[in-house]
C-alpha cells in the first residue's frame, strides 16, 4: 500500500500509454485512486492504494494485451517494485453494479498525450465498494463520507434508481447498515 500523489500519477501516465494497446485512447478509472486523482487534497489515507485500476473505453480486454499490461505495470512488474503501486487492467464487468447514468457522471481529464481518463464520480466509486462489501471498503465509503466529498442522500438516491437483483441489493443495503453503524448517527 502506497499513498498515491500526484507525482505518482504523473510518472504512471507516460507508461500507461506506452504499454496500453495503440487503440486505446480512452481508460475509466474505476477505483479510490481515481478519487485522487481528480481530489488530490482528500486525506491521505484515502488515497492509499496497491493500485489504479484502469478499463480500456471501447475496446475489450484481450488476453494478449492484458499480459503486456501485467508484464511492465503489474503487480509483480518492475514497475510495481520500484514505486510501490502496480496497474489493475481489469474488464468492464467491474462496473456492471454501478448505478445507472454513470458514464454522464465522470470526470474527464487529459492524462498524458494521447490518452484521456474517464474517473468515476466519487459517489459510484462508493457505491461499487459498497456492492463489494470488504471491511477496507466500509472504512473507505465512510472515510469519503467524512469528507464531504460523497454524502448519503446521494448515495441512497443512486441505490434507489439502481435496478439490481433483489440478492444484490439487500448486499449493497447491508453495506450501507455497516457504514452508518461506524459512522455513528
Amino acid at each position: 500500500m502506497k499513498e498515491l500523489t500526484q507525482a505518482d500519477f504523473s510518472l504512471l501516465w507516460p507508461e500507461l500509454r506506452r504499454w496500453l494497446p495503440v487503440q486505446v485512447t480512452d481508460v475509466w478509472m474505476i477505483g479510490s485512486a481515481s478519487v485522487a486523482v481528480v481530489n488530490p487534497d482528500v486525506p491521505a489515507v484515502l488515497r492509499t492504494s496497491k493500485d489504479v485500476d484502469v478499463i480500456p473505453v471501447g475496446t475489450p480486454v484481450l488476453y494478449f494485451d492484458s499480459t503486456i499490461m501485467e508484464r511492465e505495470l503489474g503487480e509483480d512488474s518492475d514497475f510495481s517494485s520500484k514505486h510501490r503501486f502496480f496497474v489493475d487492467y481489469v474488464s468492464d464487468s467491474l462496473l456492471k453494479w454501478t448505478p445507472p447514468g454513470w458514464q454522464q457522471r465522470v470526470t474527464t481529464i487529459q492524462l498524458t498525450e494521447g490518452l484521456r481518463g474517464h474517473c468515476l464520480d466519487p459517489h459510484d466509486i462508493a457505491y461499487n465498494k459498497l456492492y463489494a462489501g470488504r471491511p477496507k471498503d466500509i472504512i473507505w465509503v465512510r472515510g469519503l463520507l467524512g469528507t464531504g466529498i460523497i454524502t448519503w442522500a446521494r448515495l441512497e438516491e443512486l441505490h434507489a434508481g439502481n435496478p439490481l437483483a433483489a440478492a444484490d441489493r439487500e448486499k449493497v443495503e447491508l453495506s450501507m447498515a455497516q457504514v452508518r453503524a461506524q459512522s455513528g448517527p
